[in-house]
């Protein structure tokens, strides 16, 4: 049992047994220490040496260096805790020091531990034990303590050991430094300072276009080609490990170009690309290619303007590469972006090149107040550097203000009239943007052309149409002279006006005696067609008779129908001609009309006994004689043969009538001509006798000399 010291240690005890076990823990720590520190600084030689080793051979990142530093400094922190604070925390009481010394020194039995035991006050109770004695162990303890050495009991020799071991290791590492500094200080400068220089090597790989970060941007989509120089000694080959983000990787071997560059291809790039190359005593860090895309158009829409005279609504286009614009409009193209750009332009053929308005960051604009036609495109450049390599193509089709489609149509007028005629006119004008004005111009012979103004015409209408007869005689012509009309159209182009005009009309200006020869002319030609259509279908009639004497009573045989077919288009042949004859005497008719020669007879024998019988013959009974002939073809009974042969009997004998007509009409023609001569003649026979008469009248009464004796004031008789 414990109780408080009996007395408190006197300078004997201090002296002779305290102190020397205080420099007995004090070097006992010491040899800790030392211990400690041996087993330190050779656990962290190691660390560092296989730290060097590391980096030298894969020639770490500085992620990576960190990260192994990290791990050397727990590690060492370990080291450090337990095998210096932890045995240096350790208590080292003056108990168990002495009894350690008693056991290095037998023959104190146990006095040094038991005079500490009593020092402090365990000595028992106070009724066993006795001051005295106790007071007399102390002091034996303390005089024999003297002749010991209590530091002799620690390991001298371990100590100068462990001494010269710390001294070694740290010596080495010294050396290292002074021996090897290529290898030493770029180790300590990479891992110990974080500095991301190289290691010194006889074969240095550089690849091209990387940025300080190892890092390098490539479009997307396009084959990847790394590059790389080679400084110092060119290895026998180098070969790129790369990998990707989503777990694919590869080796591939480079080719080298010249005597220092090599070359590598890795397809075509979709994703970001990590890799690393090794060759020779090289390993680099790893680099980066990021991928991205290059600028691009994803969406566009056009707003076409046309001009305000046009009177034509806003024209607007969505994902449309070819746009229609009528000329002078205005033009504006919004185009969305994949990306946001630094330059862009709307260029295209011809140098034009307009800059493009930002919009937002991936929304452009171009504004052009007078497009051209041609092709255009968007050269963009984003912040790569990069320009669209398959830009969208615009056509820019430009539509012109075309001039106004003018036509001017002439009825029952051919190319003669008499200088009484009226013409009846029919004119069209028409133009997609709106007439300017609308006029009908004749000329007589070079004399300069007459507009003729056109009622109801009205400024910015599209279509205007209308008819009128114009009567020639305000023009004053006079038979033999040539009349021109035509029409001509201007629209409301401002930078026109665009003008149309319709085709020149020609007229001859007969007198009407001329006119009505020209027209027997005509009627003649028209006979003699007639005449000839006669005689075609004489020939069908014949044909058809000797035919019908060989069909059976049933049906025609093969050879049999093929000649009926050719007889029936034969007749439908002569049908058509025999409705032109019909239309040319009309055209007779209304030119006669129009020139204001016609009489009530001739339009009774026209109209009665060649016009109507000929359209009845063309309508009626040509058809349905071809009618019977192609009924032949399906049965040839003896009616059926006897209604086709008097169909065409018919047809002839209507004919005859009609072209006994027209011999009756040209006789009545050739009288009526031969009588308008007669008085034609008398007329002029009356002008010249009147002449004839003045002139003897004259010179009988010596008239010139009268007119030249008067004065010039004075009227002549």
């Amino acid at each position: 049992m414990s109780v408080a010291p009996i007395a408190q240690p006197d300078a004997g005890m201090r002296a002779g047994i305290l102190e020397p076990l205080s420099r007995l823990r004090r070097r006992c720590r010491a040899y800790l220490a030392l211990e400690g520190m041996v087993r330190f600084v050779l656990a962290l030689m190691s660390a560092c040496l296989v730290q060097l080793l590391i980096d030298r051979a894969l020639k770490l990142d500085l992620d990576q260096r960190a990260a192994i530093n990290v791990v050397i400094t727990l590690f060492w922190l370990w080291i450090i805790h337990r095998h210096l604070v932890r045995p240096l925390s350790r208590p080292l009481a003056d108990a168990l020091l002495a009894q350690t010394v008693d056991r290095a020194n037998p023959h104190l039995h146990d006095r040094i531990a038991t005079a500490v035991q009593f020092a402090s006050g365990a000595v028992g109770s106070k009724e066993s034990n006795s001051p005295q004695l106790v007071r007399a162990v102390i002091d034996e303890a303390c005089s024999t303590a003297a002749k010991v050495a209590f530091v002799d009991v620690l390991d001298h020799r371990r100590a100068r050991q462990r001494s010269a071991e710390l001294a070694g290791l740290v010596a080495a590492a010294v050396l290292a430094f002074v021996l090897l500094p290529n290898l030493m200080i770029p180790w300590f400068q990479r891992n110990w300072l974080a500095r991301d220089i190289p290691w010194p090597q006889q074969t240095s790989i550089r690849p091209e276009g990387f940025d300080a970060f190892d890092e390098k941007r490539a479009p997307r989509g396009e084959t990847l080609e790394i590059f790389a120089l080679n400084l110092g000694r060119v290895p026998k080959s180098a070969v790129l490990d790369w990998r990707t983000p989503d777990g694919r990787g590869g080796s591939e071997t480079m080719t080298l170009i010249g005597a220092s560059r090599w070359v590598v291809s890795l397809g075509t790039l979709s994703e970001d690309v990590f890799f690393r190359i090794h060759g020779g005593d090289e390993r680099t860090g790893e680099y980066h290619v990021v991928v991205d895309d290059r600028p691009r158009v994803v969406r566009t829409e056009a707003r076409v303007e046309p001009p305000e005279y046009a009177g034509l609504d806003v024209i607007e286009y969505e994902q449309q590469a070819v746009l229609d614009l009528p000329a002078g409009s205005k033009l504006r193209i919004d185009a969305h972006l994949n990306k946001p750009v630094t330059t862009a332009r709307f260029a295209g053929s011809g140098g034009v090149a307009l800059d493009c308005e930002v919009v937002a960051a991936d929304h452009i604009r171009v504004v052009w107040e007078q497009p051209r036609a041609g092709a255009y495109r968007f050269e963009l450049i984003d912040a790569n550097g990069w320009e669209n390599i398959r830009p969208v193509r615009f056509t820019l089709k430009l539509i012109p203000d075309r001039a106004p489609a003018v036509q001017l149509e002439l009825t029952d007028v051919g190319e003669s009239i008499t200088p009484s005629t009226e013409l009846p006119l029919a004119l069209d004008f028409k133009d997609e943007y709106g007439l300017g004005s609308a006029q009908l111009f004749a000329q007589r012979g070079d004399d300069p052309p007459l507009a003729v103004p056109l009622e109801g015409f009205e400024a910015g209408r599209r279509e205007y149409r209308t008819a009128l007869r114009y009567a020639v005689r305000g023009l004053g012509v006079q038979p033999e002279d040539r009349l021109r009309l035509w029409a001509e159209g201007r629209d409301q182009d401002p930078s026109g006006p665009n003008i149309g005009k319709s085709d020149v009309i020609e007229l001859r200006v007969l007198a009407p005696i001329d006119l009505r020869a020209e027209l027997a002319q005509r009627e003649l030609e028209l006979r003699q067609e007639f005449e000839r259509l006669i005689t075609s279908q004489r020939g069908v009639k014949d044909a058809l008779e000797r035919l019908s004497a060989e069909l059976p009573a049933d049906a025609p045989t093969r050879s049999q129908a093929q000649q009926l077919a050719g007889l029936s288009r034969r007749q439908e042949s002569i049908t058509a001609r025999v409705l032109e004859l019909r239309e040319g005497f009309e055209r007779i008719l209304g030119q006669m009309r129009t020139s204001r020669i016609s009489r009530a007879a001739e339009e009774r024998r026209i109209g009665s006994q060649i016009s109507d019988p000929l359209a009845k013959l063309g309508e009626e009974t040509m058809p349905e004689a071809q009618a019977r002939v192609s009924d032949l073809r399906q049965a040839s009974d003896a009616e059926r043969v006897d209604d086709a042969n008097a169909a065409q009997a018919d047809a002839l004998r209507e004919m005859g009538r009609i072209l006994s007509g027209m011999k009756e009409f040209e006789g009545y023609r050739e009288v009526l001509n031969l009588l308008e001569e007669i008085i034609g003649e008398q007329s002029e026979l009356k002008k010249r006798t009147i002449k004839a008469l003045e002139k003897q009248v004259g010179d009988i009464l010596d008239l010139d000399d009268i007119d030249q004796s008067l004065p010039a004031d004075r009227p002549k008789p």
